[in-house]
């Protein structure tokens, strides 16, 4: 059985009630009231996922306004849309004060944009009891087929790896955020690419007393913690030789070595790893061991790049528009603006988009987010249909490599206090390193000569 959003329509125009009513009852549970008091009781018997309020009630004790305020205080998880031919300033100014999803003017042509925007409050309301969940929010037809491929391995009782892969910000960790909310088990999470090289060791697998200098007393390594629960390793394609060699183990045989022990545990440890990278391609090229991947890859779930699925772009931007709103401000998109959030390419994907959507609400200084509001905010008038590389973009990556060299030189080139120095992750800086055709194994020596024939 399907379960309908829950409307609340209040309005003293029994025609518009009745239209409203059957014109939407096939995609919502339609509640009508013609007056504010039926309506309050109506409110704190229900739990409505929005409600459409007229302004004007005449002859009456309230009008729109005070039900406004009541469901503000009453019902805050409700989405108030404010649907009025009352032409009254006072009334508009006062409505909009509020906290609603949206004002619309009851005119010829109101139907079409009040549809649209009941289908993305509920969208919201069913994103937000979803999200209490910890649960993966779509609405792209791709991702609802990874996640239900995502149920099918958790019904199996498999206990093979789960391998994620997809562009970074695609949400590979709430995806394995679901499976293990899903599988009812703890999760235990590592960032390989936040983790520095030379700690990786000590940090997942653990370490005794005197393993290595500072080593001042016995530590549990991450996966250990995680017995008898979930181990998500994020960015597996960082991980070094060592500890792909060690991961390997831990997987096939179920046991972990911690750093200068001669002693293995046994573990019950069920693995998610995710990257974004091609580890097919990594393995072409020497860099991740063949054997780790085929134990990882029994089942591989892979997430599309957010520009591959457009009906997120706009479900994404309304949930942190919901999310990131203070409390006296609603903003919206108007549809230039929903029309320049889908031409973007969105490179950095949910991320980016969140980043921007949180830019529009700190800076804009209007509520509604049209096509000028999102270009500025995406790359301050570049055009979303191309990314040329210009001067400003050479002399920018001229600069960074030459910081980069004086960074290295610095610290005789030690790539972990460069990292630091220079405020990147290790991860980042090695990607540099190739970027620029650097020799990562380049002596001190090396980058001063290297510097000085910089012109």
């Amino acid at each position: 059985m399907i379960i309908k959003p829950k409307i609340l329509i209040c309005d003293d125009d029994s025609e518009v009630l009745q239209t409203l009513n059957l014109s939407l009852r096939s995609s919502f549970e339609i509640t009508t009231a013609n007056n504010i008091e039926k309506a309050k009781k109506l409110v704190l018997g229900n739990d409505f996922d929005a409600a459409v309020i007229d302004l004007n009630f005449e002859g009456q004790e309230y009008d729109g306004i005070h039900l406004l305020d009541f469901m503000n205080k009453q019902s805050a998880g409700t989405f108030l849309i404010v649907l009025s031919g009352d032409t009254s300033t006072r009334r508009i100014v006062e409505a909009t004060r509020r906290k609603h999803f949206q004002f619309i003017v009851k005119d010829d042509e109101y139907f079409a944009a009040l549809l649209k925007s009941l289908m993305s409050a509920t969208q919201l309301s069913a994103a937000n009891k979803a999200h209490a969940q910890t649960k993966y929010l779509t609405q792209s037809e791709a991702v609802k087929t990874v996640l239900r491929q995502a149920d099918t391995i958790i019904k199996s009782n498999s206990e093979a790896p789960i391998l994620i892969l997809g562009e970074t910000g695609t949400g590979k960790e709430f995806l394995a955020q679901h499976i293990a909310l899903n599988l009812k088990m703890k999760a235990v999470t590592a960032n390989m690419g936040c983790i520095p090289k030379e700690m990786a060791e000590s940090i997942l697998f653990g370490h005794e007393r005197g393993a290595f200098t500072g080593a001042v007393a016995n530590k549990t390594g991450l996966i250990e913690t995680a017995h008898n629960g979930l181990f998500f390793l994020d960015e597996i394609g960082e991980c070094s030789a060592p500890v792909q060699a060690k991961l390997l183990r831990v997987i096939q045989e179920k046991e972990v070595q911690a750093l200068g022990s001669n002693k293995t545990k046994k573990i019950n440890v069920r693995f998610i790893a995710a990257t974004h990278r091609d580890l097919n391609k990594q393995v072409s090229d020497g860099t991740f061991r063949l054997d780790l991947l085929q134990r990882l890859n029994t089942f591989v779930l892979k997430l599309p790049a957010l520009r591959e699925r457009p009906e997120d772009i706009i479900f994404y931007a309304n949930l942190f528009i919901n999310d990131l709103s203070r409390d006296n401000d609603r903003f919206h998109l108007t549809p230039d603006g929903e029309s320049e959030l889908l031409a973007y390419q969105w490179q950095g994907n949910i991320r980016e988009l969140r980043n921007v959507i949180e830019r529009i609400v700190v800076l804009s200084s209007k509520t509604s987010i049209d096509k000028a509001v999102v270009t500025e905010a995406i790359g301050y008038g570049r055009s979303p249909h191309e990314v040329t590389v210009s001067r400003a973009d050479i002399v920018e990556s001229n600069a960074r490599k030459e910081e980069v060299i004086k960074t290295l030189n610095e610290f005789n080139g030690n790539k972990r206090k460069s990292a630091l120095s220079l405020g990147i992750s290790e991860a980042t800086l090695y990607r540099w390193l190739k970027e620029f055709n650097l020799n990562k194994t380049l002596s001190a020596q090396a980058f001063r000569e290297k510097l000085e024939v910089l012109p």
